[in-house]
């Protein structure tokens, strides 16, 4: 039985991925930079590293600079969270924290801007554990983050569940022993057929895991 749900933050628990990959492809194209792909589904679910890597992939330098205007931009103009706050989400977490689930937050983002989300949202409370890519050594799809975020907990990973929404998180979950529900996206397309379920919202999410928990 389950009793472990890990959450991916972008994608799963807000909606940003289309407002930050619109910024960045905004300072690319002001750099006159030629991006290797302008599609949104390559960029999903990549760390900082490899998404900038996309964005500008020739000049060293000049993708350090446009990072980090990115990141400052980030910090002086910080997205309203409450805004793209995903349906569901609050009540999906109040159920798990009332039922006694072990929750945690496993986010290839920066701690800062998950913190911020969490602050934003008043959604701290609800996870006995938060994970960065910024604080492991290998990112998503490798599994570290997953298994760091099953041992802060004390969960096994047969009993646990990632909720994702991208090709390379539903990886490293699958790779961490973990199952992994993914929830699909309304504004666009990413393919998540090697995810166990596919939920269409939280709601559906949070019956299905009332249903195996009764």
């Amino acid at each position: 039985m389950i009793d472990t749900v890990v959450f991916d933050m972008d994608g799963v628990l807000v909606d940003t991925e289309p407002v930050y990959f619109a910024r960045q492809m905004r300072l690319v194209d002001d750099a006159g930079v030629r991006p290797a792909s302008r599609t949104l589904q390559d960029y999903i679910g990549h760390s900082s590293d490899d998404t900038w890597s996309y964005a500008v992939p020739d000049d060293l330098q000049l993708r350090a600079r446009l990072r980090q205007q990115f990141e400052s931009d980030a910090l002086t103009k910080p997205l309203n969270y409450k805004e793209v706050l995903i349906p569901g989400v609050r009540e999906l977490l109040t159920y798990l924290h009332d039922a006694g689930y072990r929750v945690a937050l496993a986010s290839a983002g920066n701690l800062e801007g998950i913190e911020e989300m969490l602050r934003q949202n008043e959604l701290r409370m609800f996870f006995d554990s938060v994970i960065s890519g910024e604080t492991i050594e290998r990112n998503k799809p490798d599994p570290q983050i997953y298994t760091q975020s099953l041992a802060a907990l004390g969960s096994h990973p047969q009993n646990s569940l990632a909720v994702e929404d991208s090709p390379t998180g539903i990886m490293a979950a699958h790779s961490a022993g973990m199952q992994a529900w993914a929830l699909a996206p309304t504004q666009y397309h990413v393919d998540q057929s090697s995810a166990d379920y596919v939920a269409a919202n939280m709601n559906v999410i949070q019956e299905r895991l009332r249903a195996q928990r009764y």
